[in-house]
C-alpha cells in the first residue's frame, strides 16, 4: 500500500536530513534491458542470480560514493563546509537472506574499504500476512511497478504471486540480534526493535509507527473570528 523507501525519505528530508533511495530494481530493469517476469526471480536460474547480484552491487557501490561525496564549501572558500546535514542512503531492496544482508554490511563496514568512514546500518523488515493488506498490496504493485505497464491485470497478478512465491521460498527472516534492525508487522501493527541507537536511528522508530494504510480524508479547519480580534 506504501513505498516504505519512499515514504521514509521524505520523512527524513523533511526532518532536514540529506536522504536518497537507490532502488535496485532500476537498477536490474536497467541491465536487463526492460521488465522481468517471475522466473527472473527463480534461485535455480543461475544467470539471473548473476545478474541480481551484479545490479545489487552497482546500486550499493553508488550509494556508498553518495554517502562519501563532499558537502558544498562555505562562502569563503576556505575549505570548511557552511553546514553538514546528516546523509542517509536508502538501499532499497529485497535483502531477504541472511547472505545479502550479511554482504551489505561488511560492504558498508569494511575497516579496509571504508577506512575513515564511518557508516551505520540498520535493516528495517516488513512483515506482513493480513490478506486484505497483501491485496491492496498487490494491488498497488501492479499498477505503479513498471515491471507490469500494459500488462493485462490477470496476468499481472498472476506473475506477481508467482514471484512472491520465489520469494518466499529463499526467505529468511532477520533473527541475529548482533544487528541494528527494525521489524514491521502488518504496517506498523505491531514493532520490534534490536540495537537500535543514536539520534537518526531513534527517529525512524515512531515514523515506522505512524504511517497508515490507504487513503483518508484530511479535515483543516479555520477558526472563525473571535471578539479579540476587534479590540
Amino acid at each position: 500500500p506504501i513505498n516504505p523507501a519512499r515514504k521514509l525519505q521524505s520523512f527524513l528530508t523533511w526532518r532536514g536530513s540529506d536522504c536518497k533511495v537507490f532502488n535496485v530494481g532500476k537498477y536490474r530493469r536497467h541491465a536487463a534491458e526492460g521488465a522481468c517476469d517471475a522466473n527472473f526471480f527463480d534461485t535455480k536460474n543461475s544467470a539471473a542470480s548473476n545478474l541480481r547480484e551484479k545490479v545489487a552491487s552497482l546500486a550499493l557501490e553508488d550509494m556508498l560514493k553518495w554517502l562519501d561525496e563532499p558537502f558544498e564549501n562555505d562562502a569563503n572558500g576556505n575549505g570548511a563546509p557552511s553546514f553538514r546535514k546528516d546523509r542517509v542512503g536508502i538501499f532499497d531492496a529485497t535483502n531477504s537472506t541472511k547472505a545479502r544482508r550479511d554482504w551489505v554490511l561488511r560492504e558498508c563496514t569494511d575497516v579496509v574499504k571504508r577506512a575513515g568512514k564511518t557508516t551505520g546500518v540498520v535493516f528495517v523488515e516488513s512483515i506482513c500476512d493480513d490478506e486484505e493488506l497483501l491485496r491492496e498490496n498487490y494491488r498497488t504493485k501492479m499498477s505503479n511497478s513498471p515491471d507490469y505497464k500494459d500488462v493485462d491485470p490477470e496476468k499481472a497478478m498472476a506473475d506477481l504471486l508467482d514471484r512472491v512465491k520465489k520469494y518466499e521460498e529463499a526467505y529468511e527472516t532477520i533473527d541475529d540480534d548482533s544487528k541494528s534492525y527494525i521489524k514491521i508487522f502488518n504496517l506498523s501493527s505491531k514493532i520490534l526493535v534490536n540495537h537500535i541507537y543514536g539520534r537518526m536511528a531513534k527517529s525512524i522508530v515512531p515514523a515506522l509507527m505512524a504511517w497508515n494504510i490507504g487513503t483518508r480524508p484530511v479535515f483543516i479547519c479555520r477558526a472563525g473570528q473571535t471578539m479579540n480580534e476587534f479590540d
